[in-house]
């Protein structure tokens, strides 16, 4: 990692512990929970959800008096994991099924965070992307926009890149499907989940589609939506007036670009909280029946779009 990178990353942990609320008490700690990533550490603030949401299951751990430890991609393909001791797994990120079973496979209490993992018999944490995707495009609906496009990614396990865990990109177009809005020539796909693809992706797009463009496009991530709005800024294209962007998950930065991003906020304290339930609820035998805890949503309207 770079001084520059470092520094990057000390800046936005600085700035989410400010947002974060802390009721501290000290008592004797209750073991350590390993806190799986599914990335490098290197690509963390490529996207800043991850390392936000990181960050507020080490926090929540912290604050229920257990220590943990990070271990990012690199570690458990070294398999570092199997070298370590803890009591329990909370796994953060996007995980392909080779990745899920590895980590049942190590036999300890386990809860995956933004992975949909209850067809797989283990507890997780996820968004409710179906209400989520239905508000925004409703919103732009009775704005008066039918003209909307569709900004999602790849997802990257390790060797594999696929389409099929991609739930914003899916919903959003069956959403308008049923609405008989969609439009095929409107729906694009980014190399990632990074600004620098979201910028690469929409100069493409504007390439590709000049004064054609809709009206508005739904994005599956602020990052990806804070790149492409440096594309459209950067070709005198004016947001909101002529294109709005909306983007998903309400990063802490979202709020301060100009113009501000309109997106969903996800609360990755209430997500936190809720693998810590099913994590401690293993802990305890209480329930041993597989849950799955969908966290709500709520749209923020700000400056980038109607």
């Amino acid at each position: 990692m770079s001084v520059s990178q470092s520094t990057e990353k000390n800046i936005f942990e600085a700035a989410e512990q400010l947002s974060y609320d802390k009721y501290k008490t000290k008592h004797k700690t209750n073991g350590t929970i390993a806190v799986v990533l599914s990335y490098k550490e290197s690509e963390e603030l490529d996207d800043a959800y991850f390392m936000s949401l990181r960050l507020a299951v080490n926090n929540h751990l912290t604050d229920s008096n257990y220590r943990f430890k990070n271990f990012f991609q690199t570690d458990y393909e070294r398999n570092e994991l199997a070298k370590q001791s803890y009591i329990g797994i909370v796994a953060v990120g996007f995980f392909d099924k080779e990745t899920i079973l590895k980590l049942r496979a190590l036999h300890k209490p386990i809860v995956f965070v933004n992975t949909d993992t209850l067809l797989d018999n283990v507890d997780c944490v996820v968004t409710d992307f179906t209400s989520s995707v239905a508000r925004t495009t409703n919103h732009l609906l009775q704005a008066g926009i039918k003209d909307i496009g569709i900004l999602t990614a790849k997802q990257h396990h390790h060797h594999l890149i696929t389409l099929e865990n991609d739930p914003q990109g899916f919903l959003a177009k069956t959403f308008l499907q049923c609405k008989k809005t969609f439009n095929p020539d409107y729906f694009f796909v980014a190399e990632d989940y990074t600004a620098a693809a979201g910028y690469q992706e929409m100069n493409k797009i504007i390439d590709k589609l000049g004064a054609k463009l809709p009206k508005a496009f739904l994005i599956g991530s602020d990052s990806i939506a804070i790149g492409a709005m440096r594309a459209l800024t950067e070709h005198k294209i004016a947001i909101p007036q002529q294109i709005s962007v909306i983007g998903f998950n309400d990063i802490t930065s979202a709020q301060y670009i100009t113009p501000s991003l309109s997106t969903v906020h996800v609360s990755r304290n209430a997500m936190a909280r809720a693998a810590f339930e099913l994590l401690n609820e293993q802990f305890q035998k209480r329930n041993m029946v597989p849950r799955k805890i969908t966290i709500g949503t709520s749209l923020i309207i700000r400056d980038s779009s109607v």
